[in-house]
């Protein structure tokens, strides 16, 4: 029998972002032809499996599944302690699904009530991850900390979270870059093109405003007002804006303020699209408004004019990292929105060198896990094997 990789994440929420990351570690594998059985492992989905070329998709609480030889952490934030408020978030979710997928419903239902087995394995990784923010009153703390630190090989987004590993006393921890960044997205034709190329002349700006519903107590939702005013304010003016729905499971208020007003929307729908097919689409815009890391992450690598809802820390540090995007921060003042969309208008605005710089970094990642899986991979296991929370 060969050898097993199961690779995890929030894989099956219907989430553009978290869907891209699954897609762009599939092609890692597709492309180096590592003779390994891999499988991806996430919430109960039926359209996974649509998305993936040749590799196995395993519902995180399904038992079948044997022990792996490696496990990876693929990217995203699975690592966070917020002041969470979910119960108005779980009860919207809940009559959502109620009406439109009653049989998703009823797997989460199982899920939620039912023992979730953890996934052994004998090595892990996290690659790409982006940890924190931590509430240090919470008292898995301690879980977090001592998971993160029994990864074999650690591979972080960003300097923040670096900075937690350090902290925590872990050393042996390595900086890269979203993996989106990385050239197994499969999608590059807008990373070279010069920003002045993305300029139009036309009178409005098609501006596409990716939203994100907010179920933490940390004032992240209270940019909702402001921007539904700004919208109403330009609507018939200098832009043209189109709402962006990245998860229709998760952004259920929004999606009802969006259609009881009658604004334009995308939806990302990952039973009819693609990961290309929703990229050539967002290419059609001139720029974003984004509540969400990868509509960000997106943004800049179409080398479009960004300005990131600082709804929590990670979009802050996205707009650190990509050169020209523009932050809109707490308290989510009118003013300060206006002035950062002062960048739609930039002639000049190109992204593109922190683009390649964080490319550079993501590709080094993966080069790194590379190595990594042809050394571990054609060895036997003695140690222990790990579990999967």
């Amino acid at each position: 029998m060969g050898k097993s990789v199961v690779v995890k994440g929030a894989y099956g929420e219907a989430n553009f972002g978290d869907d891209a990351l699954m897609c762009t570690i599939e092609n890692f594998f597709l492309r180096n032809n590592l003779c390994v059985n891999v499988d991806f492992c996430g919430s109960s989905s039926d359209y996974c499996q649509r998305l993936l070329k040749k590799s196995g998709y395993v519902d995180v609480n399904d038992n079948k599944k044997t022990a792996a030889d490696v496990l990876i952490y693929g990217g995203g934030t699975q690592f966070f302690l917020f002041d969470s408020n979910k119960g108005g978030f779980y009860l919207k979710l809940f009559w959502r699904l109620l009406t439109d997928n009653p049989g998703l419903l009823m797997k989460k239902i199982i899920s939620k009530f039912s023992r979730t087995q953890p996934v052994p394995a004998k090595k892990s990784v996290g690659l790409g991850l982006g940890l924190g923010p931590f509430n240090p009153e919470n008292n898995r703390i301690e879980q977090v900390k001592t998971l993160v630190g029994e990864m074999d090989l650690l591979y972080v987004r960003d300097a923040t979270s670096l900075s937690y590993c350090k902290d925590w006393g872990y050393q042996d921890v390595n900086e890269g870059a979203d993996i989106c960044y990385s050239s197994f997205l499969n999608y590059d034709k807008a990373v070279h093109r010069n920003g002045t190329d993305n300029y139009t002349e036309k009178k409005r700006k098609q501006i596409g405003v990716i939203v994100r519903d907010w179920r933490y107590e940390n004032g992240g939702n209270d940019y909702q007002e402001t921007l539904l005013k700004m919208i109403e304010e330009h609507r018939d003016a200098d832009y043209e804006f189109t709402f962006i729905i990245f998860s229709t499971l998760r952004d259920v208020a929004w999606r009802k303020i969006i259609i009881e007003g009658g604004y334009p929307c995308l939806e990302w729908d990952p039973f009819k699209s693609g990961i290309e097919q929703f990229m050539d689409t967002l290419d059609g815009f001139d720029g974003f408004i984004t509540a969400r890391y990868h509509g960000g992450v997106m943004g800049s690598v179409l080398n479009k004019p960004v300005v990131c809802i600082a709804i929590e820390p990670k979009l802050r540090i996205l707009s650190e990292q990509v050169s020209g995007f523009r932050l809109w921060d707490m308290p989510f003042r009118p003013g300060d929105l206006k002035q950062a969309m002062r960048v739609f208008e930039e002639r000049d605005f190109d992204c593109s060198d922190s683009v390649k710089s964080l490319r550079r970094k993501a590709d080094a990642m993966f080069d790194s896990l590379h190595q990594y899986l042809v050394s571990e991979l054609q060895t036997s296991f003695n140690e222990k094997p790990a579990m999967v929370k």
